[in-house]
């Protein structure tokens, strides 16, 4: 008779494994991204507040973890996730549906997440005051509503780009010393846009799961060409966000750097104007995700690179 030993390590990750995928761990690197952006600023202005950034960093972090989640039990709850093509930038996965985690054991998961995430404010809300709380509650309002609520009234794409980059922009810059510069505000303005697009690219490969299942979002709505349009005018509001303000001297010049990661977006712009309802392939949403990305990253660069000079 064999018998087969496996390491307490081993275990451990079979055990986490399925944790993993229920909280999408390598989108989360986003949130480190989107951080990264006002709390440069910080350090370009000379305000930048090690402590408060690691708190507002954890509410961030743990309100993502939270959408993450209760989206996916969404999907579940509504059979979304069963209908979907999973993509490695777009759809659901199979956590729920096969079993790995049970729907109450992810509701309660994503519920405590966002218990956590607010756990985080609290010492930030006693330092600035209710200004943070109320940031916080239309985050927990975004967060609650993204998936039930704002995608089923065409208001996903906003919610998006409110909840996961303007936001967390906007919050982590004001904790650094309880005000909204000039400069804080010129910049959430491209983190929006991005924000905004990052998901209205992600919806092309969902259209036919989520249409017969209550969503309502710009693809759906207007058709993938159309929307492929706002996509493409919305790069080019994202580029102008970016050297208007450096033109009226609100942002330093080494923002412009910013501009550069449009160039990945070619392969993108050509299935775009592939034909009447265009397929956006993995390689075309892996360029989309990078330009994404890359944006956030160099937004953050030319502020660093400011303080440096």
């Amino acid at each position: 008779m064999s018998t087969h030993y496996m390491s307490p390590a081993a275990l451990d990750r079979r055990a986490i494994r399925p944790y993993l995928a229920l909280i999408r761990a390598p989108f989360l690197l986003f949130t480190l991204l989107v951080v990264s952006v006002p709390a440069a600023a910080a350090i370009e202005a000379g305000a930048f507040d090690p402590a408060n950034t690691a708190l507002a960093l954890g509410s961030v972090l743990f309100g993502h973890v939270a959408v993450n989640v209760l989206n996916l039990v969404s999907d579940y709850r509504t059979g979304i996730d069963e209908a979907t093509e999973e993509t490695p930038y777009s759809g659901g996965n199979d956590v729920l549906t096969s079993g790995a985690v049970t729907y109450r054991r992810a509701l309660a998961f994503g519920v405590g997440s966002l218990l956590l995430s607010g756990l985080f404010v609290v010492p930030l809300a006693l330092q600035f005051g209710r200004v943070v709380p109320f940031f916080y509650a239309i985050g927990a309002v975004l967060v609650v509503g993204y998936t039930d609520v704002f995608a089923r009234v065409g208001l996903g794409e906003f919610a998006c780009g409110l909840g996961l980059t303007f936001l967390p922009t906007v919050m982590v810059g004001y904790v650094q010393t309880g005000t909204l510069t000039e400069r804080l505000l010129y910049l959430s303005v491209p983190m929006f846009l991005v924000g905004f697009n990052l998901l209205l690219l992600n919806e092309f490969p969902d259209v036919e799961a989520d249409r017969p299942n209550g969503r309502v979002n710009v693809p759906i709505v207007f058709g993938r060409r159309r929307a492929g349009q706002l996509y493409v005018a919305l790069v080019g509001a994202t580029v102008a966000s970016v050297l208007y303000p450096i033109a009226v001297g609100a942002l330093p010049a080494t923002v412009a750097i910013a501009v550069l990661p449009v160039a990945l977006l070619v392969p993108v712009f050509r299935g775009i104007n592939s034909g009447t309802d265009p397929e956006i392939t993995d390689d075309e949403l892996g360029a989309h995700i990078l330009w994404t990305q890359a944006t956030i990253a160099t937004l953050g660069a030319g502020m660093l690179l400011a303080a440096w000079l």
